[in-house]
């Protein structure tokens, strides 16, 4: 399960702006940066500080376990958005666990052991206050990106016309033929997850405050989306590659927008 919901911050009705049957994108315009990073420990072919950057291929992968990857703000924040991605978790068998530090003791707010390497995306029902936050794993694995902040609530929901992005595999071959036709076999040269999504009936001030600010973000920057995690357990860790052009509807004050773009793809 890729999408999971934190057991300590549950998700109280009155207290979400929108449900869980609405969008949450985690950008580079809402999520932590600046911070510190301190592993337990490093393999020595690769990088405490890869997750914090988009470069899926650096990253951390401890040298043992029980290990540990974690991020100091420096001072207190708030998120309700947790998120892990270019990971091999599925592959090795690890647990993932996210905790936060309070200021006295740090305190478990969600555990996963995923069956794949999807991206990992871990919802509170509230946002929290916290100076670091940590990751800590039972089986030797790799991260390529590890992000938190308050997520991007998208204020209509979705579902009709909408591509499941891990359903759109696209795995481009080289196919191998000899000079009399046999077939030798085929190498897989580039696996990607290809999608689109389109809101309609979006207000026209939220577009302006929140919408664009999301695109000028998101320029080179991927950035994590659960299209409706109450229902589907489904993240992308995704590169945009054309943003629609936000149109009036001509109804009211509403707007239309969206995106299409390539997922990272796994095994």
């Amino acid at each position: 399960m890729a999408v999971i919901f934190s057991p300590l911050y549950p998700a109280p009705l009155e207290a979400l702006d929108y449900p869980f049957t609405h969008a949450r994108i985690l950008h580079s315009g809402v999520w932590l940066a600046g911070g510190t990073v301190t592993a337990s420990t490093t393999d020595a072919d690769y990088f405490a500080s890869g997750p914090t950057n988009i470069l899926t291929y650096e990253r951390w992968k401890p040298a043992s376990v029980p290990a540990t990857w974690e991020y100091d703000d420096g001072d207190d924040t708030t998120a309700d958005c947790f998120c892990i991605g270019a990971h091999t978790a599925g592959t090795t068998g690890a647990t993932a666990t996210f905790e936060i530090w309070t200021g006295a003791a740090w305190v478990e707010i969600g555990e996963t052991a995923p069956a794949d390497n999807m991206p990992i995306m871990l919802l509170l029902g509230e946002p929290v206050t916290f100076s670091k936050w940590r990751i800590a794993i039972d089986v030797i694995c790799e991260i390529g990106v590890a992000k938190a902040g308050l997520a991007m609530q998208m204020t209509r929901p979705i579902y009709g016309g909408v591509e499941p992005t891990h359903l759109n595999r696209m795995t481009e071959f080289r196919q191998n033929t000899s000079e009399t036709g046999e077939f030798l076999g085929s190498t897989k040269q580039r696996v990607g997850l290809m999608t689109s999504h389109t809101w309609q009936h979006i207000d026209a001030d939220w577009v302006r405050e929140t919408w664009r600010p999301f695109q000028v973000a998101t320029e080179g920057v991927p950035f994590f989306i659960a299209w409706r995690p109450e229902t589907f357990a489904e993240v992308v860790l995704m590169n945009p590659t054309q943003f629609n052009p936000p149109s009036n509807m001509g109804i009211r004050n509403l707007m239309t927008v969206g995106f299409s773009g390539r997922g990272h793809g796994y095994d």
